[in-house]
């Protein structure tokens, strides 16, 4: 399905897109490098918005190629999103000991480094489906781990049968894939200027690191490692190391428990 533009939704965890009227150097809001996009011969600037960004206007700063700079204004909306309650079976995954939490600083600063790559080409944001199955926990939830605050949900949770074939949801390239303590294990693919997918919880993973993949490609199976009660895909999109909405750039689908 192609759209007629790139998707909108001025609140935190979403995006704005905004048309351009000329080519664009760079784009910065919010202190992040959005995309520059073509649809159906128009420019548009895609812009990630960061989860807890307060409501207000901010600005836009859009670099020419030509060296001139141009500055636009966005206003970006409240939206609360719900508590989310998990009970876990031990507190292993939620106070981790001394030992683990020294393998979840290092494993963040992977994370970083992956969600921070970008390319030059222009990425396919017209996202498919990763996996068959049921969206069970959407986007942005504030959750609750055994009683304790955490930090709030930055993908979608799909939940389907251990095994189930899990594929790219876009043409892009493996730059990193491995084990994580919670997210167990997990591929990231770069679509092209900083537009990420990732994929956690797999049982396994089929794709090396640095191979470049089709939308469509096999990446490896749904299962239920890392910090997971079930087996079940855990989706995310990052743009510029920000974690937006997933379900903006898919389809819609007519079973879907988080619409």
């Amino acid at each position: 399905m192609v759209l007629a533009a790139p998707p909108s939704a001025p609140i935190p965890g979403g995006v704005v897109s905004i048309p351009l009227k000329t080519p664009a150097k760079a784009i910065y809001f919010l202190g992040h490098r959005g995309i520059v996009v073509e649809e159906r011969a128009d420019l548009y600037a895609m812009l990630p918005i960061p989860l807890g960004t307060p409501a207000g206007r901010y600005g836009v700063k859009i670099e020419g190629r030509n060296g001139t700079v141009a500055l636009r204004g966005v206003d970006v909306h409240p939206h609360d999103y719900p508590l989310q309650r998990i009970r876990l079976p031990s507190d292993r995954y939620v106070t981790p000991d001394a030992e683990t939490l020294s393998r979840i600083r290092k494993e963040a600063i992977r994370k970083h480094k992956d969600k921070t790559f970008r390319s030059d080409h222009t990425p396919d944001w017209h996202l498919a489906w990763p996996v068959q199955g049921i969206v069970t926990s959407p986007f942005g939830l504030r959750r609750s781990f055994n009683g304790r605050p955490r930090s709030p949900h930055r993908g979608i949770d799909i939940a389907a049968h251990e095994g189930t074939p899990v594929y790219a949801a876009s043409d892009g390239r493996v730059v990193d894939a491995g084990n994580f303590f919670f997210s167990g294990n997990l591929v990231f693919v770069e679509h092209g200027s900083g537009m990420i997918t990732l994929y956690a919880h797999l049982q396994d993973i089929v794709v090396p690191v640095g191979t470049k993949i089709r939308k469509g490609e096999l990446i490896g199976h749904v299962g239920h490692t890392g910090r997971a009660t079930a087996s079940h895909l855990h989706f995310g999109v990052s743009i510029d190391n920000v974690y937006v909405n997933p379900t903006l750039f898919l389809p819609k689908r007519t079973v879907d428990r988080s619409r």
